[in-house]
């Protein structure tokens, strides 16, 4: 199963979009997203970038990555003010978000790195 092609395809299926609609919006010929959907070509960066677009989704959706289609932005302002300044980088609280994680689990998470840390240092 080719993660990419077959999740171009149903992303254009559910936008109600044949091909040459997504082949003109992409600017692409419609034989290259056939051969996309087929798994028989993989799409520059270029290109998946405006797949992304054309489809409303993301690309790391397209590329099977994650399950959310559309990607989510963190801001630090967005944040409990129990995560903040802990040095979590933003691309974790990413997966925490995308992963649904919940607030009390992320406390735990946190308090089981400190004791680790707080060991590490004991044993340096």
């Amino acid at each position: 199963m080719n993660d990419l092609a077959d999740r171009i395809r149903l992303m254009r299926q559910a936008q109600n979009l044949n091909q040459s609609q997504l082949a003109l919006r992409v600017g692409v010929a419609q034989a290259y997203i056939s051969e996309i959907e087929k798994g028989k070509k993989t799409p520059s960066v270029d290109v998946l970038e405006k797949l992304c677009d054309a489809l409303d989704c993301s690309a790391d959706y397209l590329l099977g990555i994650t399950q959310s289609r559309h990607y989510k932005v963190v801001k630090e302002e967005s944040l409990p003010a129990e995560l903040r300044n802990k040095g979590l980088s933003l691309e974790v609280l990413q997966e925490v978000f995308d992963r649904n994680i919940s607030e009390s689990d992320i406390k735990l998470a946190l308090r089981l790195a400190k004791v680790i840390r707080d060991e590490q240092n004991n044993n340096a």
